[in-house]
């Protein structure tokens, strides 16, 4: 449910009201564990522990407001958005199977969060000229708080024992299960306040090129309180972001462009959804993103664009390989990678959409949980989609697409890996009146087996089977 008003309080000014709200209840299944370097030669339908005892519950409430402004050159603009999250979700989690693939170690817990986001952000926008020189600024001011209350208990068989071993072939069990707080479970809570500001410069030095320069300063606070021992823990981040990039036009269909950029991602409430304590050393995560690329628009209604780009990121954190309740440091890594898209009309009833991916990302520096040299996981060398869309007669139209991934390690140990896969999509449109449109969409359509991801190495996920999805638009 979202409604949204639009309210127009003068000839220059524009508010914008919206309220969503999302409940979310399912069956939570953790996906199926490994063995010999592969994922579990099981029936997607196997299920570990007890999916009576496996909720997902969430209630998620989000406002917003924003409001612009013109006055002469400037644009005005504010949007603020509070936000509340509560969630709770207890499922029963696969571990390693034994040497003789007879039994799987099964562990259980929940976990309840409940988060408030309130964020305001204020920025202008101008177009002025200096000589010959045309320049669109950007200046704004952004600031926020999180509050995030973290509660976390084990599962107890037989109220006594946190594993169980269960048979390989059947995980699926109705053992006695107590859940209550162990010596680490988590009882936390976290306040962030953050505060930016952050100005920019687009400026058209002549018809063939632009440049760009902009920089945003971050003040990123945490507070973490143990509820069970009573620590209180900071970590204050001054953080700037540098941005620069330069677009040359050597013809009026070709575009050629640099760019560099430094981000940051800080630690969140949720990465310590499963501590009971943290130093003051979980230093944010840092991005260096080096790109150069190209577009060419081939006709009016065909592009074809380009890139080459390396991203350097330091203090990085990943899942534990073998509990995927833990965060661990895993050094720094680089990305290297390729991509060539093409967007459009090849002729008036066929339009094409689609790309090539390479990229190569791995450890450049070594921790306990990262070999240097080791490959970021969930990352695939080559990646392949291509959607078509015919014309068949004035009012319907159909839609085929592939994707292609190719293999890729499930966590960083590079121990586990997930095959590759290819999957064929496809969908109608008719169009039943000019304001009413039906659609169809076919997901897997021939329904073939294949992993989409992993939360660790025991935690891996089935794709979706032949999945049919309607839908009804109407415009008035």
């Amino acid at each position: 449910m979202t409604p949204t008003a639009t309210i127009l309080a003068g000839a220059n000014t524009t508010i914008t009201l919206r309220y969503e709200y999302l409940k979310d209840t399912r069956t939570a299944d953790r996906g199926i564990t490994s063995f010999q370097g592969r994922p579990a030669d099981v029936d997607p339908a196997t299920f570990y522990g007890n999916p009576d005892l496996s909720d997902v519950r969430a209630d998620v409430n989000v406002a917003s407001g924003a409001i612009e402004h013109r006055a002469g050159r400037f644009v005005i603009r504010n949007h603020t958005l509070v936000a509340n999250y509560d969630r709770f979700y207890q499922n029963f989690v696969p571990g390693a199977a034994t040497a003789d693939r007879s039994q799987v170690t099964l562990t259980a817990y929940n976990n309840a969060t409940n988060r408030t986001n309130v964020f305001n952000q204020t920025d202008i926008t101008s177009v002025v000229s200096t000589g010959r020189l045309r320049h669109t600024l950007l200046a704004g001011i952004e600031v926020g708080r999180q509050l995030t209350d973290n509660f976390r208990n084990s599962g107890f068989f037989h109220n006594t024992a946190t594993s169980l071993l269960v048979p390989f072939s059947n995980p699926t069990i109705s053992t006695p299960v107590t859940f209550r707080q162990s010596a680490t479970d988590a009882d936390n809570h976290l306040t962030t306040n953050v505060a930016a500001i952050y100005g920019q410069d687009q400026l058209e030095l002549s018809r063939h090129v632009q440049v760009l320069a902009g920089l945003r300063f971050d003040r990123f606070d945490l507070t973490y309180h143990n509820n069970r021992n009573r620590d209180t823990l900071s970590r204050p981040d001054n953080l700037v972001s540098p941005r620069a990039g330069i677009i040359y036009k050597p013809l009026e269909p070709v575009s050629i462009y640099g760019s560099y950029s430094v981000s940051y991602l800080p630690s969140s409430g949720d990465q310590f959804s499963s501590l009971t304590t943290i130093t003051e050393q979980v230093k944010p995560e840092q991005f260096r993103n080096y790109e150069l690329g190209a577009k060419w628009d081939a006709r009016t209604n065909l592009s074809v664009t380009t890139a080459v780009y390396r991203l350097n990121r330091t203090n990085t954190r990943s899942t534990d390989p073998n509990d995927p309740t833990r965060i661990v440091q895993t050094g720094s890594q680089r990305t290297t990678g390729f991509e060539l898209g093409l967007n459009g009309h090849l002729t008036a009833l066929w339009s094409i959409a689609g790309g090539y991916a390479y990229q190569n990302a791995y450890v450049t520096s070594p921790t306990i949980a990262a070999a240097a040299g080791a490959k970021v996981g969930q990352v695939p060398h080559h990646m392949l989609s291509l959607w078509n869309n015919y014309q068949i007669y004035p009012r319907i139209s159909g839609a085929l697409g592939i994707l292609r991934r190719a293999d890729m390690f499930a966590t960083i140990d590079n121990s586990v890996r997930l095959p590759g896969y290819t999957r064929i999509d496809a969908a109608a449109f008719v169009e039943l009146t000019p304001q009413l449109r039906l659609q169809v969409n076919v997901e897997n359509l021939f329904d073939r087996t294949y992993f989409i991801n992993a939360d660790s190495n025991t935690n891996i996920s089935f794709g979706y089977p032949r999945v049919v999805r309607a839908g009804l638009t109407a415009n008035f």
